[in-house]
């Protein structure tokens, strides 16, 4: 199948070209029954018409002359009228009239004569058999089959005539011409009511075809101009398959195209904003691998160089590194698994309270030796929660461990537990006294690799996948987190657990 029988265009001037000829077809076949059959009654009352005259034409000679003399002078007159032969027969079978039999008028011959009684005075006196030509108003009267006997008295007559002409021609030496036939110089007939329906339907189906042509005409130009927009799309769909993410359609709201539009080039800013998250993604973590791969590949070489002993302080050193390389893969590793639905919970039935204080307490000894003061407040009573108590505590010990980073020697960070006002889910906050978030940077704490010191120096921070992993395992346990801050003076990280934990285990 060709492309553009394929096409929605096609389709739609296909589907509407379709309906347009359904409905001009009914319109046509109703105009065409209702025209016929008017012009059938309306011949019915002109054949009706016409035979009453006749009747009275032919009944007023014969009651004239009290015979059949004259009568076929009224014979003739009506012919002319109509356009009918008739003949006459008496009571007795005779013939005594024939419109066409004295002025050698050419004999219709369409074997079907209608038959109808001859009333004088109310007394039948004999039968009309009256034949019509082609398409003319047909009588009203029975069907009868006299033709036989006519065309026998035609053949005789004819006969008689050529007789005579060969004596005259003999006389005279002359062939009188015939007289023209009465039917083309001597009747006015009147217009043919089957050429008046014929001229009708001529004229119905030259305009149901014009249109039908201009509805095609319209129908293409509407699905053309409607379609229009669909196109545009394609075009710049196909572009950004093509990795052109810059692509963008002009799109009004309020119709379904436009709203379709709308979703293009919102779908279009995604992608192009994936695309260069993902390119800094890339370069962040090629940055961070760079790092300690280079500082031990340094140690390496002095060390094999004999610039540098092999000591107990340069296998530290070393060793540090490979930690945070280490710590740095885990990180990236654990973050795929969260962002793909891939991380296995173990689901248990734990109380948020001790585990809080248990991750809190752990990082006492580092707050004393910087004169930081750590404060734990918990609630008394708390339901237990359904949660995963290593991810929970990963949590918990990223927010204080980044508290911790961030306060200045002899500040504070408290940490405190409690229950939301309806008691579904728990409430951790992490708070501190350091040097706060800038508004500029607060929207962006938990983009990955995101670091607010732009000198992206680990002695105030360390990768930068922290805060993002602290979000991915809050939302996987159902919960939500969030961050307020006073640039220059305080932090407050609020985590929200649902009691019941997550919907469904992930």
């Amino acid at each position: 199948m060709p492309s553009w029988a394929q096409s929605l265009q096609f389709r739609l001037t296909l589907g509407f070209t379709l309906i347009l000829g359904g409905a001009l077809l009914s319109v046509s076949a109703f105009a065409y029954a209702t025209t016929e059959r008017k012009i059938a009654a309306f011949s019915e009352e002109i054949s009706i018409a016409r035979a009453e005259r006749l009747d009275q034409v032919v009944s007023q000679s014969y009651s004239k002359n009290d015979n059949w003399e004259g009568v076929q002078d009224a014979l003739e007159q009506v012919s002319r009228l109509y356009d009918w032969r008739i003949v006459i027969e008496d009571q007795a079978g005779r013939i005594v009239g024939d419109s066409h039999s004295v002025f050698t008028r050419s004999p219709l011959l369409s074997q079907v004569f209608f038959q109808r009684p001859l009333l004088v005075a109310g007394i039948q006196k004999g039968n009309f058999y009256i034949e019509t030509g082609e398409g003319f108003v047909a009588p009203p009267g029975s069907r009868s089959s006299i033709i036989r006997e006519l065309s026998q008295d035609l053949q005789r007559q004819s006969e008689t005539t050529r007789d005579k002409k060969t004596n005259a021609q003999g006389k005279t030496g002359q062939i009188s011409p015939p007289p023209p036939p009465l039917a083309q110089t001597e009747i006015a007939a009147e217009p043919q009511l089957s050429e008046l329906a014929s001229a009708f339907n001529r004229s119905l189906l030259w305009s149901g075809l014009a249109a039908a042509a201009a509805g095609i005409g319209m129908v293409t130009y509407t699905t053309r101009r409607a379609l229009a927009p669909v196109h545009v799309l394609s075009a710049a769909a196909s572009e950004v398959a093509r990795g052109d993410l810059s692509q963008r359609v002009d799109a009004n709201p309020g119709s379904e195209l436009g709203n379709l539009g709308i979703a293009f080039n919102d779908m279009a800013g995604a992608l192009e904003d994936a695309e260069s998250e993902r390119r800094r993604l890339v370069a962040d973590i090629a940055h961070e691998l760079r790092s300690p791969l280079t500082n031990i590949q340094g140690y390496l070489e002095a060390i094999k160089d004999g610039v540098l002993e092999a000591d107990e302080s340069t296998v530290d050193t070393i060793y540090s590194q490979t930690k945070h390389l280490s710590a740095l893969v885990e990180d990236l590793r654990l973050l795929a698994l969260v962002e793909a639905g891939n991380l296995r919970l173990e689901l248990t039935n734990a109380d948020i309270s001790e585990l809080v204080s248990n991750a809190a307490e752990a990082f006492r000894p580092r707050a004393v030796d910087r004169s930081i003061k750590l404060e734990v407040t918990v609630s008394v009573g708390m339901p237990g929660t359904r949660l995963d108590p290593t991810r929970i505590r990963q949590v918990v010990s990223n927010l204080i461990e980044n508290a911790i980073t961030h306060t200045p020697d002899g500040g504070r960070v408290v940490v405190n537990v409690s229950p939301t006002t309806h008691t579904v889910a728990a409430i951790i906050s992490v708070s501190d006294t350091g040097t706060g978030i800038s508004p500029e940077d607060l929207p962006h704490v938990f983009d990955r690799f995101y670091r607010v010191d732009p000198s992206r120096n680990r002695g105030t921070g360390g990768a930068g996948l922290g805060l993002t992993i602290v979000k991915r395992l809050v939302e996987v346990h159902g919960g939500q987190v969030e961050v307020s801050s006073v640039f220059g003076s305080e932090t407050t990280f609020t985590v929200q657990i649902p009691f019941a934990g997550p919907t469904s285990d992930a």
